[in-house]
């Protein structure tokens, strides 16, 4: 059984999968980690072609040797990728031009975030289950989620009403797209509530983190309400290991349809904000999946692009800068401690580096970190213009409608260069995002005003892009009455208010 460490070395000892999906966060603020990463072979990899989605993911989620029973990993790779997505193929990888374009949009609320969030809270179930039937007295869990956009409809979306546990929602005042906030605000269930944060994202992760490190608050949830804290941001193991799935799967449909030679390494260009996704990327390739380059494509927050440049990571100057493409407007990207660690080994000195980032607003890695890094990743950014202009030359040249957050990393992949293979990475459907979209296709400029309400915009761009459709699931969406309207201020003790008075009411 393979059991995780603590990237600042704060843990006495290793923990199974089920006790790391359910703590979320590890003891002194770091992150979980495998203590080892299992091989998968050149002959595993063709296999996964003739596989279905679920089949290929539960295959992964078993290499990594989770503390649950081989049907109840099945059972949960079943139930996670099956009539909830809209495409048969879950992930499917189509080609557009010169490029292959996976699109990780199918799920019910649009964006990536679905192919974990449908699956990680069928393994939260799992876990807290099988830990029900040791010990009934186990507390139940509000998992609390600080999200930039798409993290938080699909953490609702896959545990709304899901048993013994809760689930709040936090995202920054303005922050977000509005279709990204009526996804949230209208979501349905009985044990869920959204909170909107004055500040930026980093001042809502910031606020989310004070609460998860306030053990008075934790004593005072277990005593009151008989809950213990957890995450389902991707600072949780449970996050990233499928989304280390679509990796392997897409490698494995470029080798069938001859577009590689089995081994012939590809690259992957990955939309990045807080790193998770391109780090599932790299875990994929240490799985023994034949990537070469993973690009880095940031937005305007090139915090990520200049580290990887550098290796400086350097907010203590930088202000948020609002783009087309919110769910990137971080600067804090947590997983980069995982990578930290991976590399280096030495939780002693990830703890230094995040400790100065939390107090001076920068570190820089030493020299062989660096190379380290370096072999494997690869950033560069785009502007706000250059986004917008990217979606209307895509579609103008290939007739294909990608959003803001594609048009990054489809740019980025461009001024890379593409020695090999390159795969873009699509983490939302364009729907999502109409007002940008509709500013691409009348190539105005991102700050032009648009006095349409969302349903229009959506309209808008299917008449200017013929043969494009709103998808129902948004339609059902903009269906829904708004249930919350909750406003809270950007501090830890104005958020542990507002979950009182919710937890009370």
């Amino acid at each position: 059984m393979i059991r995780y460490f603590d990237t600042r070395s704060q843990l006495n000892s290793p923990m199974p999968f089920t006790e790391v999906i359910l703590q979320g966060l590890a003891p002194g603020g770091g992150l979980f980690v495998p203590e080892r990463i299992p091989e998968l072979g050149l002959g595993d990899i063709a296999q996964l072609a003739g596989l279905a989605y679920w089949e290929k993911a539960s295959f992964i989620f078993q290499l990594f040797e989770p503390d649950l029973p081989r049907e109840t990993i099945e059972e949960v790779a079943r139930a996670a990728y099956g009539s909830n997505f809209d495409h048969p193929e879950i992930a499917p990888l189509v080609r557009v031009g010169d490029r292959y374009v996976l699109e990780l949009w199918h799920g019910p609320t649009l964006a990536f975030k679905d192919l974990a969030l449908q699956c990680m809270p069928l393994f939260f179930s799992a876990a807290l289950e099988q830990k029900l039937a040791r010990d009934s007295r186990v507390c139940d869990f509000l998992i609390l989620v600080a999200t930039s956009g798409d993290t938080g409809a699909a953490a609702l979306s896959g545990f709304a009403d899901r048993p013994h546990t809760k689930i709040a929602v936090c995202y920054p005042a303005g922050g977000v797209s509005p279709l990204q906030e009526r996804q949230m605000t209208t979501q349905p269930g009985r044990n869920l509530t959204v909170f909107a944060v004055q500040g930026d994202f980093d001042a809502c992760q910031r606020v989310v983190k004070e609460v998860f490190g306030d053990e008075s608050f934790a004593l005072e949830l277990a005593a009151n309400y008989n809950l213990r804290l957890s995450s389902a941001n991707s600072i949780n193991w449970g996050r990233l290991l499928p989304q280390v799935v679509y990796y392997a799967a897409a490698y494995s449909t470029l080798v069938t349809r001859g577009a590689v030679a089995l081994g012939d390494p590809v690259d992957v260009c990955v939309p990045t904000g807080n790193f998770g996704n391109i780090l599932a990327a790299y875990y994929a390739k240490r799985l023994g999946v034949p990537i070469s380059r993973l690009l880095c494509a940031s937005n305007a927050n090139k915090v990520l692009a200049d580290f990887l440049d550098k290796g400086e990571y350097d907010i203590s100057s930088r202000t948020l800068i609002k783009t087309p493409s919110p769910s990137m407007d971080i600067l804090v990207s947590s997983n980069l401690e995982r990578l930290l660690f991976e590399v280096t080994g030495d939780g002693e000195q990830v703890r230094r580096w995040m400790e100065e980032l939390r107090s001076a607003g920068r570190f820089t890695v030493d020299k062989q970190t660096f190379a380290e890094i370096r072999k494997d990743f690869l950033g560069s950014w785009v502007d706000n213009k250059t986004c917008i202009k990217t979606i209307a030359e895509v579609y103008r040249e290939t007739g294909y409608l990608i959003d803001p957050h594609t048009a990054v990393a489809w740019r980025v992949a461009q001024d890379l260069g593409e020695e090999r293979p390159v795969i873009v990475v699509s983490t939302a459907h364009w729907s999502k995002f109409p007002a940008d979209v509709t500013r691409a296709l009348l190539e105005l400029e991102p700050e032009e005003p648009l006095e349409d309400d969302e349903l229009t915009l959506l309209e808008r761009v299917t008449s200017l892009a013929p043969g494009q459709a709103i998808p129902q699931a948004l339609r059902a969406v903009l269906a829904r009455p708004v249930r919350f309207n909750n406003r809270v201020a950007g501090t830890g003790e104005a958020l542990k208010q507002a979950v009182r008075a919710w937890l009370t009411s």
